[in-house]
């Protein structure tokens, strides 16, 4: 039962944060309780348009007053959050903890899909974000681990940001660095920087080779901070082991 629910959940929060990313971006009014709307033809979404991806296949990807194509981040935003929570459920057993890592991850896709729309994260989200991943660290696993994993992450971003005096990266990923310490500990947040430089360098050699890209291009970094770090909570302690070995 739990699988099933938290499939619908996920659909849920899923619309929300497909809804709450340009509203932060756009500092719009009533971003919690402010109506739905239209981003083209600012006509209020009924009830039935509101339903997570089927009111958009229904719909046929199209607002019914203006016609105008809305674009596939809704639904894709709202079906990542669906599987995210069903990996949660199928993971853990405890119905708390399918509910704590279900918020934690929801914060990662948060980061994921803002960073890479907007090239930032916004503070508004992040900062209550590493106070409930301190917190939730008492709950589900080792509070000094993931104290030493914000040392970890905070340091490794906070060097190259005092170096290169703000060039090379953002303040946003300085709280990114943070909530992957607090969210895997210090071990796995090696491991996901490690993972997520090498996707990053991979995509950007390959967009730089494929002329779709120069070498003035800003890659946003945020994204392969997060499949790096939801490979690591997976398969970290696998990879650790695997290194070691060699």
């Amino acid at each position: 039962m739990i699988p099933a629910l938290a499939i619908v959940f996920g659909l849920i929060m899923g619309s929300f944060l497909s809804m709450l990313i340009p509203r932060l971006h756009n500092e719009e009014k009533g971003i919690i309780a402010g109506r739905s709307h239209c981003p083209n033809c600012k006509k209020t979404l009924s009830a039935l348009e509101l339903i997570p991806v089927l009111s958009f296949i229904l719909q046929a990807g199209k607002c019914r007053k203006c016609k105008k194509q809305i674009s596939w981040w809704y639904p894709l935003i709202e079906l990542s959050t669906a599987l995210t929570f069903f990996w949660m459920s199928i993971t853990f057993q405890s119905a708390l903890d399918v509910a704590l890592w279900s918020i934690l991850m929801w914060v990662l896709l948060y980061i994921f899909f803002y960073d890479l729309r907007y090239k930032e994260v916004h503070d508004i989200i992040m900062f209550p974000a590493l106070i409930l991943a301190f917190a939730f660290s008492f709950v589900l696993g080792d509070p000094l681990d993931s104290i030493i994993g914000t040392a970890v992450g905070l340091s490794f971003f906070g060097i190259q940001f005092l170096a290169s005096k703000g060039r090379w990266l953002g303040s946003g990923d300085l709280l990114i660095g943070t909530y992957m310490g607090l969210l895997l500990g210090w071990q796995n947040t090696l491991v996901a920087l490690f993972l997520s430089y090498i996707l990053g360098s991979s995509v950007g050699i390959y967009l730089l080779a494929s002329k779709k890209a120069d070498r003035n291009t800003a890659l946003p970094l945020g994204p392969f901070l997060v499949v790096g770090s939801m490979i690591a909570f997976v398969y970290g302690e696998l990879l650790i082991k695997l290194f070691l070995g060699l």
